[in-house]
């Protein structure tokens, strides 16, 4: 199957590689000439061009959005004291840099096709297809924009091409003055899309059910934010947004929730049902025009490859136990001798966890594929052969001149299984999609604009427990009849919902900023395995698991308050007994919008000052 991400594009206009600067001013190409997307065929190949621009390749490597939950309280870099919650979020980031340039090449990309078409759209509406690939454009153009406002709040906001005159009079607009554009132009976009792409060379493309659930998703947001005090009305738009999805679209939830995030599961029509947009990656191995990236090589174990984006102790405390419960309640049976025993199974099938049996492949050869069991303890592992029988090997984790880096040392005794529970492609160069928005971030949607609205009806309650029946968990009013009908509750149980079904999808950075939770999760340091006084983990080879105490049980705050309804542990009772990184961890209101850089100040120096907080 053609993948359309991969088509050569061979017009120097759409590709786009001779123009330094990022918005693509004054292309110099024959092809944006004022006769060139005048047909379906042209309009075809610029939308593959904007197509491009999806990536938003970080160092040529990984979407720059895989990075973004590593900068809340639920994941953290290898670096410590790296994460935004630590300080790591200057005006000098080149990630901040690089993704506004990304975000504007895109929206450039859109305006030139868009702009090129403006004159025949008299002969163009007479084409089913044309229209369908503009309104791909719009859709793709909304999506860049989301990410911009949310990211960095006020942005130049250009629905046309611009000139080098145009941006240096270009100002900074209020998301505000932004938004009716955006939803107009997924209403419209909408009209032209189907629900669903029936050809399966259409895999991947945009359809309705995204433009829809992306325009849940920014007012969502917008409600969350209050802009311009006008929180209703974007809750509203949300909610009746994910409505028109779930009741029209034909999308459901796939009861496979791993095969969700593995090549092979994605392939299926029970994923391709549930996944509405993916960054779209593929080929064979042996394809030199493959796309491939490396999200697995920089979060294995050291046993199979690299490793520098870790969940945290916060996140695995987040998993109910399979009762229902949150670990710290009343008959939860929560045991913090084997921690991770009766959780939330989505608990075993996002996080590798000790004691876990790790799958990977090195190479294209059958022999290459590995299967061990992780150890954060001890020296030695046992790998599983394919007869079934066990072989001792090192344990790279442990004892290696690389094993700082790893999970135990680095990290705080897990990794992301998310995505890195495979065996039919190698860890170092992956083919599987990354998953943008799926059925069930619509279905959480929804429940929470109807929650925040205060309309808690059955509605509400067989939306999220849709979700949470997948993973086996019971429905929310069987654990607690007192949620029916209690706002604060339910509000609780959404965002936990939107933490475990969603985590590692890059939603949750978006989502503590429009919580207003950043000081909850970051003002204490990362926490993680058990490292008892009397151990000593760099010498001794004994497991602290075995050795914890009853009383190891976080604290989650007083009935209602800000901590309880968010789900936000504290270790203080007995931090000494744990793994801690990140002692540096602070909060400052200003890193809840990213600083525009120093260098694009520097450049349009009309775009001062740059958000509170950060040097113009």
């Amino acid at each position: 199957m053609k993948n359309i991400y991969r088509i050569v594009i061979v017009l120097s206009a759409l590709v786009l590689t001779a123009c330094d600067d990022y918005l693509d001013r004054e292309p110099k190409s024959d092809y944006l000439s004022g006769t060139f997307y005048n047909s379906e065929a042209a309009i075809k190949q610029g939308t593959n061009g904007v197509y491009q621009k999806v990536y938003m390749d970080f160092n040529g490597s990984i979407p720059a959005i895989v990075l973004f939950d590593m900068y809340t309280g639920l994941g953290i870099e290898r670096n410590v004291d790296n994460s935004i919650g630590a300080g790591a979020a200057m005006a000098t980031s080149f990630l901040w840099e690089q993704f506004w340039a990304d975000l504007y090449q895109g929206i450039a990309r859109c305006n030139t096709v868009l702009d090129g078409a403006a004159p025949y759209m008299d002969k163009l509406q007479t084409s089913e297809k044309a229209m369908q690939y503009l309104s791909e454009i719009k859709t793709l153009r909304a999506y860049f924009y989301y990410y911009l406002i949310y990211t960095y709040g006020k942005v130049p906001f250009f629905a046309k091409s611009v000139t080098e005159a145009d941006w240096k009079m270009a100002t900074r607009q209020p998301i505000e003055e932004i938004l009716p554009v955006l939803f107009s132009d997924l209403d419209d976009a909408a009209k032209y899309l189907p629900w669903r792409h029936a050809a399966a060379t259409d895999w991947g493309r945009v359809d309705r059910s995204f433009a829809l659930g992306l325009k849940a998703r920014i007012a969502l947001n917008a409600g969350s934010l209050n802009i311009n005090d006008n929180a209703g009305n974007y809750f509203q738009i949300a909610l009746d947004a994910a409505k028109s999805v779930i009741d029209e679209s034909g999308r459901d939830l796939s009861p496979h929730y791993a095969a969700l995030f593995t090549k092979a599961g994605q392939a299926t029509e029970m994923s391709k049902r549930e996944n509405i947009f993916e960054i779209m990656y593929g080929g064979e191995q042996t394809d030199a025009n493959k796309k491939f990236h490396y999200i697995s090589w920089g979060e294995y174990t050291r046993n199979v490859g690299q490793s520098g984006r870790f969940p945290t102790q916060m996140l695995v405390d987040t998993y109910e136990m399979t009762n229902g419960k949150r670990i710290d309640e009343a008959n939860s049976n929560y045991n913090p001798k084997k921690p991770f025993e009766n959780r939330d199974s989505r608990l075993h099938h996002t996080i590798y966890t000790h004691g876990d049996t790790c799958i990977a492949r090195l190479n294209m050869d059958e022999n290459s594929k590995q299967k061990f069991i992780l150890d954060i303890y001890f020296d030695k592992i046992k790998y599983i052969l394919p007869d079934g029988t066990t072989e001792t090997k090192n344990n790279m984790d442990r004892n290696s001149n690389v094993s700082q880096y790893g999970f135990a040392e680095s990290g705080v005794g897990y990794l992301w299984k998310k995505y890195n529970h495979y065996d039919d492609e190698p860890a170092s160069s992956p083919t599987y999609n990354y998953v943008i928005m799926r059925f069930a971030e619509i279905l959480l949607t929804y429940a929470e604009a109807k929650i925040e609205l205060n309309e808690l009806d059955e509605s509400v309650y067989s939306a999220i427990d849709r979700v949470r029946a997948r993973s086996g968990q019971p429905a929310l009013r069987t654990v607690d009849p007192s949620r029916a009908g209690n706002q604060d509750k339910m509000r609780q149980i959404v965002r936990r919902e939107r933490k475990v079904e969603l985590i590692d999808e890059g939603l949750h950075f978006f989502d503590m900023r429009r919580w207003r939770i950043g000081d909850l999760e970051n003002k204490q340091p990362t926490y993680g395995y058990p490292v008892l006084a009397s151990v000593d983990r760099l010498s001794l080879n004994t497991d602290s698991y075995a050795l914890a105490t009853a009383d190891m049980v976080p604290a989650y705050g007083t009935s209602g308050s800000r901590e309880d309804i968010n789900d936000i542990p504290d270790y203080s009772a007995f931090a000494s007994k744990l793994r801690v990184r990140d002692k540096n961890r602070y909060w400052n209101d200003a890193f809840y919008l990213s600083p525009l850089s120093q260098a694009e100040l520097n450049k349009a120096p009309q775009l001062r000052p740059n958000n509170p907080g950060y040097p113009d």
